[in-house]
């Protein structure tokens, strides 16, 4: 090879090298945005990328294993994913790896079923608006929520009536919980979407009666799995949906390890404390 040549060759491969890592270099992570659920199953999200920049979409049901479901080079514009398989899943949640770089937040759907009559529910994730009229705009007419009020000590109230929520600016943000009450004879899907809530999570328990949810989207034994501040004398009212009661839990350590509450993601509780406490959560998702 003529010396020239090799030099040349030489050349273009250090420039495309090196132009490569300062493309690597300038890649921020993505975001990920517009989450959607659809009536009929699927979830959508959007983000963008750099042109040329290759990506893998990743899911995940309990926000530990992922898996990946879809690959490709960004041609410059938003990429806009719909996710077909969503109608099998209760939860699921999202990420995108860029390069090397994974996005800088997560997201997803939780979807509650809710019979006729009343459960306990939570919002698990972080949405662009926590309103109750955006997180449940399609309520049906006579839907209520109450929310129980520690400085009053009372429950609040909110109605649907023709057609819209009496108070639509109230919130329902991870780590609250309400009573909802269906006044359908059907059973109907509440959908929640949003960012999952990552890094030291710090939620205040008071002293005396409130009402409580997971901040982290995973369901598990409240005290061990979730970490909640249990002391003695505590007690816990779970909801049953299904025989329209509530079921008692009165911490004992022995009693605990062998029958604890059991709470599910997007399921609320009733706490009441004889001393307050503060509620640590930690999730960082690698």
């Amino acid at each position: 090879m003529d010396p020239k040549n090799f030099l040349g060759s030489v050349g273009e491969s250090i420039t495309g090298l090196f132009g490569k890592k300062s493309k690597l270099a300038a890649l921020v992570p993505p975001h990920l945005h517009s989450g959607v659920r659809f009536p009929y199953g699927p979830f959508q999200f959007k983000f963008q990328i750099p042109k040329g920049a290759s990506y893998e979409i990743q899911v995940s049901s309990n926000l530990q294993n992922w898996q990946a479901v879809s690959a490709g080079k960004s041609g410059g514009e938003p990429v806009d994913y719909v996710d077909s398989e969503a109608s099998k899943f209760s939860y699921r949640f999202y990420r995108v790896l860029a390069e090397a770089i994974f996005s800088d937040n997560v997201v997803g759907y939780v979807t509650i079923n809710v019979p006729p009559g009343y459960s306990m529910i939570a919002n698990p994730l972080q949405a662009p608006s926590n309103t109750i009229s955006s997180i449940l705009s399609d309520a049906p007419e006579g839907t209520t929520i109450n929310k129980f009020d520690t400085r009053l000590f009372k429950l609040t109230e909110n109605t649907v009536r023709a057609g819209k929520w009496i108070n639509a600016n109230e919130t329902l943000v991870p780590g609250e919980g309400a009573i909802f009450f269906n006044p359908s004879s059907d059973f109907k899907n509440i959908n929640f979407t949003g960012e999952v809530m990552q890094g030291n999570l710090l939620l205040p328990i008071a002293a005396g009666f409130s009402v409580r949810s997971s901040q982290i989207p995973k369901p598990g034994r409240l005290h061990s799995d979730l970490g909640f501040p249990i002391s003695e004398g505590d007690v816990v009212h779970l909801f049953d949906r299904d025989r329209q009661n509530y079921v008692i839990y009165e911490y004992d350590a022995k009693k605990w390890d062998s029958n604890p509450p059991m709470v599910g993601v997007g399921e609320a509780f009733w706490i009441g404390k004889t001393k307050p406490g503060n509620w640590v959560q930690n999730l960082v998702v690698r």
